[in-house]
Formats: structure tokens, sequence, C-alpha cells
């Protein structure tokens, strides 16, 4: 399992109030989506792992992107069916890939916001080299993860409901080092400081 089961449970149990916690769209991220969307060249299929309550699928539909919604975690995934839209309970460590509408067709870009930082280190260049091979060549990828060394479990909430995440942080060369063996010509990798100081490194890639 790619993701820590108490992460994905402290999600599934306030997948509502993490989505309103999460509603509004950080700049970087929205600098993140245009450098996306201008790398399709305004249209395509996508496959979104981490949708989380489904704000970035939105903002990427109003740009003329079609996006497979999936998630790991249950509590996201019934949050966004409730909200009227197609959503899939997705591993991207274990579970197939493949799009149900179109399984023979590859996608044309991977977009992972703030979720491969759940992924345990050992693990992620598998991940990545799965999500590759399910984008067509030249297809575009972004990914973001916490910048900084080792991991960390943090705990949130309140004790009647307690939120534990574990995280895993990386440097950029072994980033990109992971990302060059997983089959990704890596275009750029770009700092932003969101809050409260968290520090993210943000890959944008190209299927090679």
């Amino acid at each position: 399992m790619s993701t820590d089961r108490d992460t994905v449970r402290s999600y599934d149990a306030v997948a509502a109030e993490y989505a309103a916690e999460a509603a509004a769209m950080p700049e970087w991220v929205a600098t993140e989506i245009d450098a996306f969307v201008t790398g399709l060249g305004g249209s395509g299929r996508v496959l979104e792992i981490g949708s989380g309550g489904g704000r970035d699928a939105l903002a990427l539909e109003k740009r003329g992107i079609s996006v497979r919604r999936t998630d790991i975690s249950k509590g996201f995934v019934e949050l966004l069916r409730e909200s009227g839209f197609e959503a899939d309970l997705l591993d991207p460590l274990t579970d197939d890939l493949a799009d149900p509408q179109r399984p023979s067709t590859p996608y044309d870009g991977i977009w992972a916001c703030a979720c491969l930082i759940h992924v345990a280190r050992e693990d992620l260049r598998v991940v990545l080299e799965r999500l590759a091979e399910a984008t067509r060549i030249g297809g575009r990828l972004h990914a973001s993860v916490r910048e900084g060394d080792g991991e960390d479990a943090s705990t949130h909430g309140r004790a009647a409901a307690p939120r534990r995440y574990v995280e895993t942080y990386w440097r950029e060369p072994a980033l990109r080092s992971a990302l060059t063996d997983a089959g990704w010509i890596v275009s750029d990798v770009c700092r932003y400081v969101g809050r409260p100081d968290d520090r993210w490194l943000s890959v944008r890639a190209v299927r090679a």
C-alpha cells in the first residue's frame, strides 16, 4: 500500500471538513494549473490523483480539460459522488489506472497536486512509472511534494476526532532522479511557499 492507512482513515473521517478548508485556490496552484493547461494545448483527458474535495478538477474543467477524478480515500470519493461527479476509489501503486471510459486510450496528462506527499519514499518511483505507462508519449505531468528531508507524522483535529498524516519530504536532485528513472522528462521544478510556511517542489514534466 502506497499510503499509510492512518492517513487514509484521517481523510475518510473529515472529508467534508477538509474539502471546505481547502476550497480556496492557493495562488501557486492556480499558476501550476495555467502552465499545465497551456502544456496540454487547452484540451485533453487527464487522470487526477488525489482529487480530494474536487477543487482542482473544477478549475481544470473550466479551462477545457476532461478530468477523471480519483482518490485513495473513500470519504472523498463518496463526497464527490454526492456532489454529482463521477469519481473512482484508486490507489496509484496497486490499482488498474486505465480509464474506464476509454480503456485502450492513454491519458493526455496526470494531475497530482499535493497528494504524493503521502506516498512512501520507496514507492514513489513505482507510482511515477505506473503513471507514465498510463500516459501518452508527450503527455504532461504536474506533481507537487513537500521540500525537505526524511518523513514526518503530524497530528491534527480534536481528541474525539484525531487526524494523523504521514508525509514524505523530498529534495530536488532525488525527486528529479525518481522522475527520470520512471520515464518522465523534467521540464521544470518550481519552488513555492504555502501556508503555514509549507515549502513545495512543483514538478512540470513530459512523458518520455
